[in-house]
């Protein structure tokens, strides 16, 4: 009998923590991301933005700025946490001119990293992508959203047919304090 509990006890242990990662290694109570306290930008994040160069050919600012700023001040080889060289990915801190994407999916005409990524524990999607990709399986259709005319015709279908996982553009972002100018 005490077997049994044992195996038990440790059976509902490791599903729970299984499920607390299946949606991403984002902290669930928020405050990695956010700081209602202890900002360390200038919004209320807890996460030190890193403003570096921006080598995006259309970009609108030449460092990088606003929530993308944010994701790097993680996402960087110091803190080694994925880290995303801006000279290899996809631009960022852009206004798009060689396709349409979708206005949902720009902040005040600009295209971010929440523009492909949601980063809230509430979406359980490959990555934090905004649209299920079958872990990774199914990019083509993911790239058909704002790459149709670049893509096949069954992605294009599919892309058309998937809702977004998106927090919406209309959200205001507040300063907690000023820009050093």
């Amino acid at each position: 009998m005490k077997r049994l509990l044992m195996l038990c006890l440790t059976a509902c242990i490791l599903m729970l923590s299984v499920s607390a990662f299946a949606v991403g290694p984002h902290d669930m109570e928020c405050m990695e991301c956010h700081s209602t306290h202890y900002a360390k930008g200038d919004y209320a994040v807890g996460v030190k933005p890193i403003f570096s160069e921006n080598p995006a050919r259309t970009r609108v600012s030449a460092n990088i700025v606003d929530i993308d700023a944010l994701c790097i001040g993680c996402h960087n080889e110091e803190e080694g946490i994925l880290p995303v060289n801006m000279h290899t990915t996809h631009p960022t801190g852009i206004t798009p001119t060689y396709t349409k994407v979708p206005r949902q999916l720009l902040k005040d005409g600009v295209f971010s990293c929440v523009s492909c990524h949601n980063p809230h524990p509430s979406n359980a999607n490959y990555k934090y992508l905004i649209m299920p990709t079958a872990e990774g399986g199914n990019m083509g259709t993911f790239c058909a959203k704002c790459h149709p005319n670049q893509s096949d015709p069954e992605s294009v279908a599919a892309a058309q047919a998937i809702k977004l996982n998106v927090d919406g553009t209309g959200a205001p972002i507040v300063k907690v304090k000023a820009a050093a100018e």
